[in-house]
């Protein structure tokens, strides 16, 4: 419960900057909900906002905002731990285990230097991508005209941080780059490439790549690895054959683009749609068959202890394993010669079911708080903001008040309930010492 306490502060600490004057272009204070909103939005990197960032957010709002994703992906308890080896102090047994269970990976005597290392190669990567940006914007396609030297570092800064840590938040001032969230950019091609770069890099995760690093031979890698590496290959391509089927004809989104546009807008969305919420069309023109693929693609996410959100790669593939070992008779859940504890596939199980009925119950409720909006349009919002993605088909401004409270609920609980039930379902895992009588139930 110290995550879900821990980012609860950081989430309040944050409204109440964003209440102050300073934080808003407004005169006075910003409304409490709005910045409420906005606040939830940031630290769990989802990407959903009821006021333009740019237009309504001074840049010491912005600031907040910023400061607020870069915890968020780090994760608290991670951030936490960094803090505490900063100051030269030992992590307690305690904070080690916690630290070991939000990752997911780790020996207890090694938690201090996986803790050092993951925040140095996010740390990393966020530069180089605003390096990259900033020269690419600033030198090579002149963007900015009249900008002063600290604008541009700063927009190449917050895009850096907010891509790789798959926020789906924009301060790109759309006079110039034209369009809102990623729209301007449909016929960038570098800056889409090296905005997928950023998410992927920052969906998979520091653990992943460390492994392939240090094994380099496919074969060699963790059972994890294999998974989250096919997982990720088949969601991706399954994300760009999807989307290039649902828009390639479809004149409200890519319908009149260039095929190369296409394959570009199909390419980027492969990326982004899973997890980051920047999109180069307007959602709420897209077709129903790219609406519900997207939805899928939401709803399973990035990897586990990553800035990603949804029920995660590994939890998927685990259920998906486990699904086929079933239907071939077999008592055991078994991939590449090893066999899934029993434990793990039975937290995957529980994990896939209560996420799927919190999205269900949320879509429910929502539509009661906000009936005159669309059906499709409410669902596709309650699974953007359950999976922490953010991608909008243009309600999001028009939400109620009652509406844009559950919506932070489920932003809220969607990157930090998976995690803590996770957490809980292995905390009390108890091993059974005696077997009760046994009874069938007819299936199906």
């Amino acid at each position: 419960m110290s995550l879900i306490y821990g980012f609860l502060i950081i989430d309040l600490i944050g409204t109440f900057l964003l209440l102050l004057p300073i934080s808003s272009k407004a005169p006075g204070a910003a409304n409490i909900l709005t910045c409420l909103f906005t606040a939830t939005t940031s630290v769990t990197v989802t990407g959903l906002v009821t006021v333009d960032t740019l237009e309504h957010w001074t840049l010491f709002g912005q600031a907040v905002i910023l400061t607020l994703i870069f915890i968020g992906g780090l994760g608290f308890m991670t951030g936490a731990a960094f803090l505490i080896i900063l100051v030269g102090q030992e992590l307690r047994l305690q904070n080690r285990l916690i630290v070991r269970e939000g990752l997911g990976w780790g020996q207890l005597g090694d938690i201090t230097t996986l803790v050092r290392k993951i925040v140095v190669f996010a740390v990393a990567i966020q530069f180089i991508g605003f390096i990259v940006l900033w020269i690419y914007w600033t030198f090579v396609r002149n963007l900015w005209e009249g900008f002063e030297i600290w604008q541009t570092l700063w927009l190449a800064f917050f895009h850096g941080i907010s891509a790789f840590n798959n926020a789906g938040i924009e301060v790109l001032p759309n006079d110039i780059v034209g369009g809102d969230s990623m729209r301007g950019f449909a016929a960038d091609y570098f800056t889409l490439f090296v905005f997928a770069s950023l998410i992927f890099i920052g969906g998979t995760g520091y653990i992943l790549w460390s492994d392939v690093w240090r094994r380099k031979n496919f074969r060699m890698l963790r059972l994890e690895s294999k998974l989250i590496l096919i997982g990720t290959a088949g969601l991706l391509l399954t994300g760009f054959i999807t989307f290039a089927i649902g828009e390639w004809d479809n004149p409200g989104t890519s319908g009149d683009s260039s095929i190369v546009q296409k394959i570009a807008d199909a390419f980027f969305h492969s990326f982004s749609a899973r997890t980051a919420g920047f999109s180069v069309i307007d959602y709420g023109q897209a077709s129903n068959s790219t609406d519900i693929a997207t939805e899928m693609l939401m709803f399973i996410g990035g990897v586990s202890g990553t800035t990603a959100g949804g029920i995660k790669v590994n939890t998927f593939m685990v259920i998906l394993i486990a699904v086929i070992a079933t239907m071939r008779g077999r008592s055991s859940t078994n991939a590449f010669n090893v066999r899934i504890r029993p434990s793990v596939v039975q937290r995957a199980l529980v994990l896939g079911a209560v996420s799927t009925a919190i999205v269900l119950l949320f879509a429910y409720l929502a539509q009661l708080l906000q009936s005159d909006l669309p059906f499709r349009d409410v669902f596709f919002q309650v699974i953007s903001a359950a999976a922490t993605v953010g991608l909008d088909t243009g309600i999001t401004s028009q939400l109620n008040g009652a509406a844009q409270i559950l919506i932070i609920c489920a932003m809220f609980l969607g990157r930090f309930g998976p995690l803590s039930l996770a957490l809980l379902m292995a905390g009390r895992q108890v091993e059974q010492r005696y077997a009760l009588p046994a009874e069938e139930v007819r299936i199906g």
